[in-house]
């Protein structure tokens, strides 16, 4: 097991790194256009590296997840075979959830930088 140091964000770039010799540096980064069309302006740079410059953690970007869920009581109107009544319990097997991209122009994040600047790493929003 590999003994890891520093603080989290170091760890996170030794973790990144793995067997790689391309060092990264970890900073923030202000997103400057929304998902699909993913740009961020690394914080100190004048330019917006564009989407085909970006790696993006999968949950930063819309994305769909399969689901159960089993809630308990739902309140609202239905209307069936039998007329109007009330859904009091509701049941989803291998449901489809759509998860929406929670990224906005102007939102902060934390982003790993090859040393090369060949590609930034998008890591997690911040607050």
């Amino acid at each position: 097991m590999t003994n890891l140091e520093g603080n989290g964000y170091e760890r996170i770039a030794q973790l990144a790194r793995g067997n790689n010799k391309t060092p990264l540096s970890i900073t923030q980064a202000t997103v400057t256009a929304e998902p699909p069309d993913l740009s961020v302006r690394v914080d100190g740079d004048s330019f917006d590296t564009p989407s085909e410059g970006l790696v993006v953690a999968d949950e930063l970007l819309t994305h769909t997840r399969t689901i159960d869920f089993k809630g308990g009581t739902i309140s609202g109107n239905v209307n069936g075979f039998h007329g109007p009544g009330n859904l009091t319990s509701l049941t989803i097997t291998d449901g489809e959830l759509t998860v929406k991209s929670p990224l906005k122009v102007g939102d902060k994040v934390i982003v790993a930088v090859a040393d090369d600047g060949q590609l930034i790493y998008v890591l997690a929003k911040i607050g």
